[in-house]
Formats: C-alpha cells, sequence, structure tokens
C-alpha cells in the first residue's frame, strides 16, 4: 500500500513512503463445529481425530503504530471483551518478538502458540534451500514437519542445525525453533482442543489490508488509510451499525 503524506500549508510535498506497517488484532472465540456443519477440510480433520473447530464473537482492530501504542489497544480491548477475566485465553501469532512481549506484559498468564503454519512454511523454505533434489527435499521435509506435529521442537532443531554448515537459512531458522520451543508444542495443544492456525486474522488482513487498501493505484495518506482499515475492521466484526448509532447523537462539529 502507497502512502502518500499530504504537507501542510506552505509545505513542499513529500516524498512518498513505500511501505507501512498495518498492525491487526482479532479477539474471538472458539467452538466445536456440529457434524451436519463441517467443511470438507473440517470433516478431514475430524477423520484424522483433529478437533473441528471455528472461531464466533471475532472482533477485528487495526492501526498503524509502533508496538507499545498497540499494546495499549490490545490492553484496553481485551478488557472491554473481558478477556483478561478469562479461565483459558490463547494468543496466536507469528514468532515475531515483540508479539510476544506484549503478551507477557499484559497477559502474563496466558498461553503463547506460534502459529502451525507460519512455523511449518520455516521448513519448508529451509528445504528449497537446502536440497536441490526433489526427493532429498520431500523426505527430509516429512521428517521435520512430522516432529513438529508431534511436537519434538527439539529434533526440529537439531535437523536444522545439521544443515546450518552449508545454508544460513537453517542456521536462522534454528534459533527461531529455538526461541520459540514451548509455544510450538503442537501435540500439547492440539490434545487441549486448541486452534493451531492462524486464519481467522489472516482472513482479517486480507479483507482489511489486501482487499481494501492495496488496490491498483491507491495512494493513502497515513491518517486515511487508518480511518479506512479501522472502518473496514468495525464492519467486518459486525460493529459498523453501532458506530454510526453513537455518532449520530454527537452534537454537530462547528
Amino acid at each position: 500500500m502507497r502512502i502518500e503524506p499530504r504537507p501542510k500549508k506552505g509545505e513542499e510535498k513529500a516524498e512518498h513512503e513505500d511501505w507501512r506497517d498495518m498492525k491487526v488484532l482479532c479477539w474471538y472465540e472458539v467452538e466445536s463445529v456440529p457434524p451436519a456443519q463441517r467443511s470438507i477440510r473440517q470433516r478431514e480433520k475430524a477423520a484424522r481425530q483433529q478437533p473441528a473447530l471455528r472461531a464466533k464473537n471475532i472482533r477485528y482492530l487495526c492501526d498503524i503504530c509502533e508496538a507499545d501504542e498497540f499494546g495499549k489497544l490490545l490492553w484496553a480491548t481485551g478488557c472491554s471483551l473481558q478477556a483478561d477475566l478469562s479461565p483459558e485465553l490463547v494468543f496466536l501469532g507469528d514468532g515475531a518478538p515483540w508479539i510476544w512481549n506484549l503478551v507477557a506484559k499484559y497477559y502474563s498468564n496466558a498461553i503463547q502458540m506460534v502459529d502451525w503454519y507460519h512455523a511449518e512454511e520455516h521448513l519448508e523454505v529451509i528445504a528449497s534451500a537446502a536440497f536441490p533434489a526433489g526427493s532429498d527435499r520431500s523426505n527430509w521435509l516429512e521428517g521435520v514437519k512430522q516432529a513438529l506435529w508431534e511436537g519434538q521442537v527439539e529434533a526440529v532443531i537439531s535437523a536444522c542445525e545439521a544443515l546450518a554448515v552449508s545454508c544460513e537459512l537453517a542456521r536462522k531458522a534454528a534459533n527461531y525453533f529455538y526461541a520459540n520451543t514451548e509455544r510450538m508444542r503442537y501435540d500439547r495443544f492440539r490434545a487441549a482442543g486448541y486452534m493451531i492456525g492462524s486464519g481467522t486474522v489472516e482472513s482479517g488482513c486480507k479483507q482489511i489490508v489486501t482487499q481494501r487498501l492495496k488496490l491498483p493505484g491507491a495512494q493513502w495518506t497515513v491518517t486515511g488509510a487508518i480511518q479506512t482499515a479501522k472502518a473496514r475492521a468495525a464492519w467486518l466484526s459486525g460493529q459498523w451499525q453501532l458506530l454510526c448509532d453513537r455518532r449520530s447523537t454527537l452534537p454537530l462539529a462547528i
């Protein structure tokens, strides 16, 4: 998304900024999907003795700001939804340290989990970089994916370290898995009935950022991008009419 700063009166037009980081947060509850309502993918999961789960009461929030400021939004919205009083609170993230720093600061008792698909993607990148031959690549990948699925993160780290001499990405990945070891105990998480994929928030990122802001030829001021994204988040969360009703009660601005 291209950001085009709007100069103040008398100032020269500022150069455009090519990149801004839109942070997206999603609060939701999880419920089991009844057999009659399961999708093909959910039925396949049930056949593999995995829980068929879905998100409900979804609420999206977003902003372009530093992590500390976003942490205030995380805390305030969590309190408004009584997440701080929940007997079981789980945070899914992509492994970025700032996410876990905020979770530890505001929700120290919450369970932290790296999204399965982000962890799996790291392995696929390493396999492509380290193994030019398809058979060697698929054999290595199959083994480490199975180990990760079973929560054997130490085995995944060892497999990455074995490739680190000739593959720099493998060395970095070994550090990534080491730093997130306890957030990747997927065997325990699955046994506890938790969702291990962050598809719900990824859907929000796609609908808020990709489909609304990253339109062909679109140019945004920072303020305009934030306001549009927040409006989109409210609409996706079923909060749009509530916001309109509240706004209609405010006195007219002069």
